[in-house]
């Protein structure tokens, strides 16, 4: 497989493993009132309402409000999709320990939206969600793997995983 250019299976695994992983994460939000206001109006299909809820509590560090603004600019829901605030919002989140947040950086590497391409990096954030509880982020994790071009590459993947794991895992 060539660098840079990735299998359609392997996106449309991921696209769709994706989605589910964040819609059926964010059915499970934290017990905090106004998230869940904000998950009420994305589930109802107002994403404007729920962007105007979240994005002040992703601004005072909430993580899955910052991993939701990252899914919701990603797919563009309310907002013109924005693949660089998906993934600012994404990193923030995936830098607290979320796992959603950490999935979507590490699709966000494997396509380089929004962030340079990099096996190495989708390799690592995708294998740090997995660990976390994303359960279908093993298909990234996978994909990435399977695209690396050389073992040089393997080497700083699996290098840059235990590194992210030791700084960002929500195991601490």
């Amino acid at each position: 497989m060539r660098l840079g250019s990735p299998a359609p299976r392997h996106r449309t695994i991921l696209a769709g493993l994706f989605c589910c992983l964040v819609i059926g994460s964010l059915s499970a939000a934290p017990a905090d009132s106004l998230f869940r206001s904000g998950l009420s109006a994305y589930n109802s299909g107002d994403f404007k309402k729920a962007m105007q809820i979240w994005l002040p509590l992703a601004q005072r560090e909430d993580a899955p409000s910052q991993a939701s603004l990252g899914f919701l600019y990603h797919r563009g829901f309310g907002v013109t999709v924005d693949h660089g605030k998906a993934a600012y919002w994404s990193r923030k989140a995936a830098e607290h320990g979320q796992p959603e947040g950490q999935m979507l950086l590490g699709t966000l590497y494997f396509y380089g939206q929004g962030v340079a391409q990099s096996y190495v990096q989708a390799f690592a954030w995708c294998d740090l969600a997995q660990d976390n509880g994303a359960s279908d982020a093993e298909s990234c994790r996978d994909a990435a793997l399977q695209s690396l071009a050389s073992n040089k590459d393997l080497q700083a993947a699996f290098g840059l995983s235990t590194d992210l794991h030791h700084r960002y895992s929500s195991q601490h």
